[in-house]
């Protein structure tokens, strides 16, 4: 999802400048996919929803057509999900959440920034899980607080930690638990730049569930 309106002049990079229709044609793309294989869906910044910190499920006024889709799981961010269970085998735990607070990370923790910054936006997701936190910091991240307990916490260590919102993407492991960036499906625009964001748009992490490797397909 591109959005409308999060940002300024956003207009002049949209071919679809109606986010029912964007939402459409997500839906017809998506639907392509053969219903055998699972789809999980979970929020972003550029959605028709709050940006803050956890975010809740896609709206079904707004997404209703990917609600509609028989093959589709909506999770929310961050979100923990478990895959692949079977009777003789516990699954993977899958936690994944779209990021927001990663590019303040990027700006303010030197090592991170030694280490390639932006360009290997993987680094970052180690750091998250050392600190067993998804916005360690005060003001990382726009956040809704819960007096109940704060859902930014990771509590459980997942087999997989996986992210977005840098639009690279990238994968290293630590420890025993596989970390992936995801990439984008949108051109680069001026807005973008301007902030230092180096988006490597249509590149897919594909991974071997037996070996735990990942291979980075491109589709451009």
């Amino acid at each position: 999802m591109e959005g409308v309106g999060i940002h300024p002049d956003q207009e002049h990079d949209l071919e679809i400048k109606d986010v029912y229709d964007q939402y459409e044609k997500a839906a017809e793309i998506l639907s392509q996919i053969p219903d055998s294989i699972e789809i999980i869906l979970g929020p972003g910044n550029h959605d028709a929803m709050r940006i803050a910190d956890p975010q809740p499920l896609l709206s079904k006024e707004y997404a209703r057509p990917l609600w509609e889709l028989p093959n589709v799981t909506m999770i929310t961010s961050p979100g923990l999900v478990n895959i692949h269970k079977t009777k003789n085998f516990p699954g993977f735990d899958v936690l994944v959440y779209h990021g927001f607070s990663v590019f303040y990370y990027l700006d303010n923790v030197q090592k991170i920034r030694e280490e390639g910054g932006v360009l290997n936006p993987d680094k970052i997701l180690k750091y998250l899980l050392r600190m067993r936190h998804l916005a360690p910091t005060h003001t990382s991240t726009l956040y809704m607080p819960d007096g109940r307990k704060d859902p930014l916490v990771i509590e459980t260590v997942p087999d997989f930690f996986i992210t977005g919102h840098t639009h690279r993407a990238g994968a290293s492991n630590y420890r025993t638990v596989t970390l992936i960036t995801g990439s984008c499906w949108n051109g680069i625009s001026e807005y973008a730049l301007k902030f230092g964001s180096q988006p490597e748009p249509a590149k897919v992490p594909i991974v071997n569930l037996q070996t735990r490797k990942v291979k980075i397909m491109k589709f451009t």
